[in-house]
């Protein structure tokens, strides 16, 4: 008798779960719209609820055991909380869309909160209050440089404020070929060049693989709009003559042009609350107009543009000089710009050629295209043999563009969708895989008007989310075992509840069938995502003879303490990852799904009565 219902256990966990490989065998061939997927989960999730409510819930209430099964229910969903939070940490989070963007909104909200506790510390943000910094705070952008990498050049717009959390930062002067200044931690770079809106003077570099905060001049400029105490700290600094030496200094004002402008900016600062630029952008744009039609090496996604979209392009350029022996870039390090030359002589080294052949480029050849509309990593390190005048679009001008001008966001989608992007990947940065995943990742962002990731991160994120295939199975493992052990246990008192049983079997399965298609898009393999599942399935009916086992002698109060357990935690569950995925993805077609779940598993349990 022992043997046959611990049998009976085992097979009933099998069958709940047998629905999770098969959400696994579907994805893999099958890839349904979100909104399909949202009605398919919404209606498993409230398959579930019924099954909690009947089966679990009803039963306990109606023995008197309403305290010991509250109890129980709070344990679980403090247990469910706290360990899903521990395996998201770890990569579990990748397992569904919902779980991502609810981790990266924490680590967000953390680092804003990190951010507001340390920016006191900033000279410049010294007294102010710290409402103005939650005003600014949601703007502030956390960038990773490796060493080596620019953050910066000489000649750039003043776009933004940089504040180093980790790492070191050398600000270099090419013309001089001397470092300025050498920067550690919660220290300030660029802030010169933002509030006289001049050019960046200087080469910023990463001395170290760096974190820096990157807070963009629009957020400044509104700040100083709104807020009397920083207009007073910008105002003391203008007086103080640290910005007219600055000007002076970098950027061959003369004194009296300096003092000119400074008075005009504590003018207008008063008045209006804003400053006025000291030094103009050097970009040329109409004599590159005039240089499209003959450029060499040119993406087509460049050629033959409408008027309007080459005068946005070329009013996007910075026309910029380089002497003899400068480095535009080295080997393997990202691209953030492109370049046309205007003259003089650029030579790439290839050290993937045989013998390190060196390809000279003169007037009007460009290069750095290709890597800087997919982000990857430079190939080649790019030296000036003579003084030589380039054109640059920075990689954060070119995304402006997609964003503002329609032309170039189809000319992109179809420089994604032709396979020229995936083309050049596979040529020298990433495998086929690799490479498709990018373009559909990249095609997502452009759909949904997010920055576009960077081919070169593609390596390094999978490399850091080694441990994500272990997380994502204990995220999913962890929430199977509370409907295994109450499978088990509640054979004891009674007979096989099917609705329990097509409620956990219902829900299983939109929920592999998201998770799975989730972690194809991560890069797994379907091999590795199948064995995820069935060793799940295979938990699924172990639990469910121990849970036989653990409690055939429980007492009533016991066992609805277990039962409490296993409802709130599985409750939690619904909330926190099965119905957020299901509204995430299908809005207004949830709560009719949801009440179709819920109505089938209480028809099951009128077949019990049969």
């Amino acid at each position: 008798m022992f043997e046959s219902m611990l049998l009976t256990a085992f097979v009933m966990g099998l069958i709940s779960a047998s629905s999770l490989p098969m959400g696994a065998i579907t994805a893999a061939f099958w890839r349904p719209s979100d909104r399909v997927t949202a009605m398919l989960m919404a209606f498993g999730g409230g398959a579930l609820l019924a099954a909690l409510t009947i089966d679990l819930v009803a039963a306990s209430v109606e023995e008197g055991h309403f305290y010991a099964l509250a109890f129980g229910a709070v344990v679980g969903g403090l247990l469910f909380t706290s360990l899903n939070q521990l395996v998201n940490d770890y990569g579990g989070f990748l397992r569904k869309a919902s779980t991502t963007i609810y981790h990266l909104r924490r680590k967000q909200h953390q680092q804003i909160r990190q951010i507001i506790s340390r920016i006191h510390q900033v000279r410049l943000f010294h007294n102010l209050p710290t409402a103005d910094f939650k005003a600014i705070a949601p703007s502030v952008r956390i960038c990773h440089y490796r060493q080596g990498e620019a953050i910066y050049r000489k000649g750039d717009p003043p776009d933004t404020f940089y504040i180093i959390d980790q790492g070191r930062v050398e600000l270099f002067d090419p013309a001089a070929e001397e470092r300025v200044e050498n920067l550690d931690r919660y220290s300030v770079f660029g802030w010169h060049a933002c509030l006289t809106s001049a050019p960046n003077a200087f080469n910023a570099i990463a001395a170290a693989d760096a974190t820096v905060w990157a807070i963009p001049k629009h957020a400044i400029d509104t700040l100083l709009l709104n807020s009397p105490q920083f207009q007073q700290e910008v105002h003391l600094l203008l007086r103080s003559g640290e910005l007219t030496g600055y000007l002076q200094k970098h950027h061959g004002l003369s004194g009296q042009a300096a003092e000119d402008w400074s008075d005009q900016a504590a003018h207008e600062l008063i008045q209006r609350g804003v400053l006025p630029a000291a030094v103009e952008v050097e970009r040329m744009s109409q004599q590159v107009m005039e240089r499209f039609p003959q450029l060499k090496r040119l993406p087509p996604l460049f050629r033959d543009l409408p008027f309007e979209e080459l005068q946005m392009l070329a009013h996007s350029l910075i026309h910029k000089r380089y002497d003899q022996g400068e480095t535009f870039f080295h080997q393997n390090t990202r691209s953030d710009r492109a370049f046309i030359i205007a003259s003089g002589e650029v030579n790439l080294i290839d050290p993937i050629t045989t013998l390190r052949k060196t390809v000279s480029l003169s007037e009007n050849d460009t290069f750095g295209f290709y890597s800087m509309l997919t982000g990857a990593g430079h190939s080649a390190t790019a030296v000036a043999t003579r003084e030589t005048w380039v054109w640059e679009l920075r990689r954060s001008d070119f995304l402006d563009l997609l964003k503002s001008e329609p032309v170039f966001a189809q000319r992109y989608r179809a420089f994604l969708q032709q396979g020229d992007a995936v083309r050049y990947l596979e040529s020298r940065h990433l495998n086929g895989e690799q490479a498709a995943r990018w373009s559909r990742s990249a095609l997502r962002s452009l759909d949904s008007g997010v920055a576009l990731p960077l081919a070169a991160d593609v390596a390094l994120e999978m490399r850091d989310n080694h441990a994500a295939p272990l997380a994502i199975w204990l995220g999913i493992t962890l929430d199977g075992i509370p409907e295994s052990l109450v499978i088990g246990a509640s054979l004891i008192n009674s007979n096989i509840s099917l609705s329990l049983i097509a409620g956990l079997f219902l829900s299983n399965y939109p929920e592999a069938l998201s998770s799975s298609s989730g972690m194809r898009e991560q890069g797994f393999g379907f091999r590795r995502i199948l064995v995820m599942w069935t060793s799940l399935m295979l938990f699924t009916g172990i639990g469910a003879a121990l849970g036989n086992i653990f409690f055939v002698n429980a007492t009533p109060a016991i066992f609805a303490l277990v039962e409490g357990v296993a409802a709130g935690a599985m409750l939690t569950m619904i909330a926190e990852t099965m119905m957020p995925e299901a509204y995430f993805k299908g809005g207004s077609v949830v709560g009719m799904s949801t009440l179709a779940g819920f109505l089938v598993a209480i028809f099951f349990k009128t077949l019990e009565t049969v």
